[in-house]
């Protein structure tokens, strides 16, 4: 009788444990899983699973902020090229406003030549190999320019050529070499031309035309394949006439820009 009690309390203890895991219930045959983060499988139900991330959406995304980046760099780029164009329409007017101002020089000098020191004519005419009297300055200028407006470049270089020999003590007489060398650049003479602008340059520093020589000097160079020098001397145009004469720098900053774009 002692031994079945025991029996008994062995069993219970036993059943009392199992119910304590989880796998068996008192009173039923259902088996009960076990707390576990693992899917639950049973034969006829297929594993729960977490929803997927929507890889599609992530894409859209992205490629709507590369759209609006590349609507801002374009917006940007736009800036700068209206930037650009104002400008290029300044430096078009400027140019402009210096050749129309040359033109009104011309004609001034053509309506109203210069008075002409009789000393330096009559000198003139006493070097004349000729043995025949020079005309006054003033008129020989006015006929050299003429020719320029009557596009007949070659007599027109030498008639500059002539004045600034005949005439060497007259206020144009600078203006009349500078004149030979913008003719002599017409002509195809690029080796005339540099002569000329150079003596300006490096003789007549102190002109007025010595700006306006020195630019056209660069720009021979530049023709003639010296590209290094003409670099060189547009640079010292720009620093050295900054503030004196800004038409010939802004054409001087214009053409070496042009010159380093065509070089990359």
């Amino acid at each position: 009788m002692k031994r079945l009690v025991v029996t008994l309390a062995l069993a219970a203890s036993s059943v009392s444990a199992l119910s304590d895991d989880g796998w068996v219930s008192v009173g039923s045959t259902q088996v009960v899983a076990p707390a576990s983060s693992e899917p639950v499988v049973t034969p006829d139900q297929s594993p729960i699973l977490a929803p997927s991330a929507n890889p599609g959406g992530d894409l859209l995304t992205e490629l709507m902020l590369q759209v609006e980046q590349m609507k801002t760099e374009v917006a940007s780029l736009r800036g700068q090229l209206e930037e650009q164009q104002a400008k290029v329409r300044r430096m078009e007017a400027s140019q402009q406003d210096r050749y129309l101002d040359l033109d009104s020089r011309i004609s001034a000098l053509t309506l109203a030549p210069p008075a002409v020191n009789s000393q330096e004519v009559s000198q003139s005419e006493a070097d004349n190999n000729d043995g025949e009297a020079l005309p006054p300055a003033g008129e020989a200028y006015k006929s050299a320019m003429q020719l320029v407006r009557d596009k007949k470049f070659a007599e027109a270089r030498k008639a500059f050529d002539s004045f600034a020999e005949n005439y060497a003590g007259d206020a144009l007489a600078v203006n009349a070499i500078y004149w030979a060398g913008e003719v002599s650049m017409v002509e195809g003479k690029l080796d005339v031309a540099e002569a000329r602008f150079r003596t300006v340059k490096e003789d007549h520093s102190d002109h007025s035309k010595a700006a306006d020589a020195s630019y056209k000097l660069a720009v021979v160079l530049d023709k003639s394949g010296k590209k290094a020098e003409s670099k060189a001397l547009l640079q010292e145009v720009i620093s050295q006439y900054a503030g004196k004469s800004d038409s010939t720098v802004s054409l001087a900053q214009a053409y070496l820009k042009k010159m380093q774009g065509t070089s990359e």
